[in-house]
């Protein structure tokens, strides 16, 4: 279910990311377990995106490479972090996440090609990849508010955040692996869930209306941000 939520609307790992941290898993490790399913998730829907003819071989040049630079640097930070640090971080994200859901406006339709714009989608993309590769949840937000600042519709911006985190992803989980900070058994089965949600998803995005589903994953990530920070309060 997050997997296709996040490949129709972004936030996919608003959700999964807590689900790992509930089930046990310390929050420095839950963030790079999650990258297993990223990955897999990601790698379903890019094949699907460009069965249909969605993405463009220019597409890796301007808008994966920077973001894949990015993700690196974030994904060091990341694993510099302790677990209760992150956790307030994570927190206060999905908070912010949570708003940006219900108010950020939507992509630009149509199928226009846009020319590309190198001074202005690498700097956009090095810094969606940073974010992405510290925390990876609400990607997808800031991945699609870059591409409709460029001019593309929601379905191609759709196609190039999809891309964009299969790329950026490879790299930020090595990282993580070679810091011992993935469960592979958890991440697989995690993989398998967001394959068959991201097969689903690319479907449900060509007739989906997104804002069909704003109020349902905002409140989602509201109550996963309160239930993330309970165990540390003072009570």
């Amino acid at each position: 279910m997050a997997s296709a939520i996040n490949i129709v609307a972004g936030g996919g790992s608003y959700l999964t990311l807590p689900l790992l941290i509930f089930t046990g898993l310390p929050p420095v490790v839950a963030n790079g377990t999650n990258r297993v399913g990223i990955l897999v998730g990601n790698l379903v829907g890019s094949y699907r995106f460009a069965r249909e003819g969605r993405l463009r071989p220019s597409d890796l040049l301007y808008y994966c490479v920077p973001a894949t630079l990015g993700g690196l640097g974030g994904a060091y930070i990341a694993t510099k972090m302790d677990n209760d640090t992150l956790r307030i971080c994570l927190a206060v994200l999905m908070l912010f996440g949570s708003w940006t859901v219900i108010s950020r406006p939507a992509p630009p339709e149509g199928e226009t090609e846009p020319e590309p714009q190198p001074k202005k989608s690498f700097p956009l993309f090095v810094g969606v990849g940073t974010y992405a590769g510290f925390i990876q949840a609400g990607t997808g937000f800031f991945a699609l508010a870059a591409s409709g600042l460029l001019g593309f519709s929601l379905k191609r911006g759709n196609a190039i955040k999809t891309l964009m985190n299969l790329c950026l992803t490879v790299p930020a989980l090595y990282l993580f692996a070679v810091k011992g900070m993935v469960v592979w058994s958890a991440g697989i089965s995690l993989a398998a869930g967001m394959s068959l949600g991201s097969w689903a998803g690319v479907r449900l995005s060509q007739d989906s209306k997104p804002q069909h589903l704003k109020k349902m994953v905002a409140a989602a990530i509201l109550v996963s941000a309160v239930a993330l920070v309970y165990p540390m309060l003072p009570i």
